[in-house]
């Protein structure tokens, strides 16, 4: 660990208690959806792991906490270490996830314990660390913290991924997001003139080394849908034989059809004439025509039958209820 990140002089324009506040909400908004993806489960699915691609969630809990003791209490504060016997088993370079359940983790108790502690820590070292002036790279402008912040956010959505592989009763559940703009008078695709862009950025201060400088890039014109496929529309490709034919996928996928003898998507089965989709670890009636799979994921929890061809079109339509968003853009969702 260094405290020499590649970090330019960047938010020296921006006052000092603005960035930690912003600094504060990150932080606080990264920690709500952890505590969402851990307390809703009991001790046993915080320390099962559900899929040897996955952590253990408990390991997750722990590891955020780790990276943030040694990342903003010991490189910025400058503290002692907490747990230093810890750092070896929450290095994710040296243990694989499919070797993490034999670790000797922290038990969940004790995991909550330890990075709830190093968080009300961590808030103190932010009060007390200059973000202006003579400042350090890794504190100028806040960036240490918005790394940390960044990185807990990185592993809500592993956690999320886990708790659809899991098995057992569905425990996630968001309100419904936004509702999108309708796509019904739209083409299926545009054009998008080529021409030169910017890629990556100057000014962000909280943008990583590899997002950095910004920089020209020249794209050729290409052609993209107006809105995400739906679940009805690539229905109806599996139905239309698109798992046999090697027209329509790229090498690599065919290879992958072929060899794993794939005719549908992970989660997605046939009973009776009807699609299942497996979310958050239960079956339910309802690979229907509602945009984005992973979106369906995020909002968590329900899955309503299928309602039909014209409901499939539209974007689905709940049990007996009003149909779901229609297809088109989509805002920012509660846990995405």
């Amino acid at each position: 660990m260094t405290d020499q990140a590649a970090v330019p002089p960047l938010g020296e324009d921006v006052d000092a208690e603005i960035l930690r506040v912003h600094a504060r909400t990150a932080l606080a908004t990264a920690r709500t959806r952890t505590a969402l993806l851990t307390d809703s489960v009991d001790d046993h699915d915080l320390t099962a792991q559900h899929s040897p691609l996955m952590s253990p969630l408990v390991w997750d809990l722990a590891h955020i906490g780790n990276q943030e003791e040694q990342w903003l209490l010991r490189a910025v504060g400058g503290l002692e270490a907490m747990r230093p016997e810890i750092d070896g088993l929450y290095d994710a370079f040296e243990h694989p996830r499919a070797s993490r359940p034999s670790l000797p983790l922290l038990p969940p108790a004790e995991a909550r314990i330890y990075a709830a502690d190093v968080r009300g820590r961590a808030l103190d070292v932010l009060e007390g660390t200059p973000l202006h002036g003579g400042s350090r790279p890794l504190v100028r402008a806040g960036f240490a913290f918005g790394m940390i912040a960044q990185h807990e956010q990185q592993h809500d959505e592993t956690m999320l991924i886990t708790h659809q592989l899991r098995s057992g009763p569905a425990v996630l559940d968001a309100p419904e997001p936004p509702r999108p703009t309708d796509a019904a008078g739209l083409p299926a695709e545009v054009l998008v003139e080529g021409g030169p862009f910017t890629m990556g950025t100057s000014t962000e201060p909280w943008a990583l080394d590899n997002e950095r400088p910004a920089h020209r890039r020249e794209v050729d014109a290409f052609f993209i849908d107006t809105a995400p496929v739906t679940c009805g529309a690539y229905r109806r490709f599996i139905e239309d034989g698109g798992y046999g034919e090697e027209r329509w996928w790229a090498p690599e996928g065919w290879a992958m059809v072929r060899a794993h003898g794939l005719s549908a998507p992970l989660f997605w089965r046939e009973d009776a004439g009807q699609w299942l989709r497996r979310r958050f670890g239960v079956n339910r009636t309802g690979a229907s025509g509602r945009a984005g799979a992973a979106r369906e994921l995020v909002r968590g929890g329900r899955v309503r039958p299928m309602g039909g061809q014209a409901a499939a079109d539209r974007g689905g339509v709940g049990e007996g209820g009003p149909a779901r968003p229609r297809v088109g853009p989509f805002a920012p969702l509660p846990l995405g």
